[in-house]
């Protein structure tokens, strides 16, 4: 069946009013477990639920869900620095985040602060995150606690470039895009593409202090499936939006060359749960350029997305038998990221009819 930008935006729809339908009167998700008397839900009580939910919920027109939802997170999660937290010794659940990418909610939340046009908020979020940008380099810190010299690729092209456009400071995206220019440069195998950088050192090709499930998350490796794409997925589409913006082809080549990286992966790199920023950055090079192999691997990656999403508009991850018996977390996380994949990708493609 050929998949039409229509059939992204009902999905889309589908999905931010299952969110806006699990929602409660004061903002909060509901969750599997018991409520306590303040009406927190232990389960779904995790910045992990939220950051995601509300750039999506704006695009896909649950405007007074992603409000609602907002006025939840600045009081649960935001600090008075600007930070979000579940709690002072707890950034938020789970691996990757908390290990190697510990601002990228923070990146989520000030976009859905920008689409709602609550600017006040915003700038607090991004002057937090300046905070954790290296001015020498324009690479974002991978963690916050403890600090590190680690500078990581997936908050740099987010946080360094989308943010930095979004609240107009174009010196400081252009530096952070030329960062990851250099981080694409410095790659030493064709078969992978590594994620972390060192001050004074350079790309971070040894891997041996990192557990080694974790291991992942420090390369992508292009011979394995179920890999962890987005950390140069989403600097493929941010840079591309900076060649949009800035109008320096030197960006554009950049996305084209993590494309073509991804392309020399296993499919997967465009049809499993963590490509939803290969498919969308895939239809912003098919906008920019023209050219349908973009069109193509977009569309692949809407197309797996499309055999997530379950008759009531949430995602369930591959292989789980219900939402009911999905982690709530991982719900919530799915279905917030792939609205706002839907309807963007959806953009994107109608920008070429």
């Amino acid at each position: 069946m050929a998949i039409e930008p229509q059939d992204l935006v009902n999905a889309a729809h589908k999905a931010a009013e299952w969110l806006a339908a699990h929602q409660t009167e004061q903002g909060n998700y509901l969750g599997k477990e018991p409520p306590t008397e303040d009406g927190v839900y232990p389960d779904s009580d995790d910045l992990g639920c939220y950051y995601k939910s509300f750039y999506s919920l704006r695009a896909a027109g649950e405007t007074v869900a992603a409000a609602r939802g907002l006025g939840y997170l600045i009081e649960r999660f935001m600090t008075p620095e600007g930070d979000f937290v579940n709690s002072p010794t707890e950034r938020t659940k789970g691996s990757y985040t908390p290990n190697f990418s510990q601002l990228y909610p923070n990146t989520w939340i000030l976009r859905g602060f920008m689409a709602m046009g609550w600017f006040g908020y915003a700038r607090r979020a991004w002057e937090f995150l300046l905070k954790h940008r290296d001015p020498e380099t324009g690479g974002f810190f991978a963690t916050v606690t403890p600090k590190t010299d680690l500078i990581d690729s997936n908050v740099t092209g987010v946080g360094g470039v989308l943010c930095a456009m979004l609240m107009g400071e174009m010196d400081k995206a252009i530096q952070s895009g030329d960062f990851l220019l250099k981080m694409i440069e410095a790659q030493p195998d064709p078969k992978k593409m590594y994620t972390r950088w060192r001050l004074g050192e350079g790309l971070v090709t040894d891997a041996s202090d990192v557990e080694e499930k974790l291991r992942a998350y420090c390369y992508i490796d292009a011979e394995r499936p179920k890999q962890a794409y987005w950390p140069w997925a989403m600097p493929m589409a941010n840079l591309a939006l900076l060649y949009d913006r800035a109008g320096e082809k030197r960006f554009l080549e950049g996305a084209i060359r993590v494309h073509e990286f991804l392309s020399s992966c296993h499919p997967h790199a465009f049809s499993w749960t963590t490509s939803g920023k290969s498919g969308w950055g895939s239809a912003i090079l098919y906008r920019l350029t023209g050219d349908r192999k973009y069109r193509e691997t977009a569309l692949m990656e809407m197309e797996f997305i499309l055999g997530l999403q379950q008759p009531e508009g949430a995602m369930l991850f591959p292989g789980a038998e219900s939402i009911e018996a999905q982690a709530t977390r991982t719900t919530y996380d799915l279905t917030g990221e792939y609205t706002a994949w839907l309807t963007d990708t959806a953009a994107e493609l109608m920008a070429r009819g």
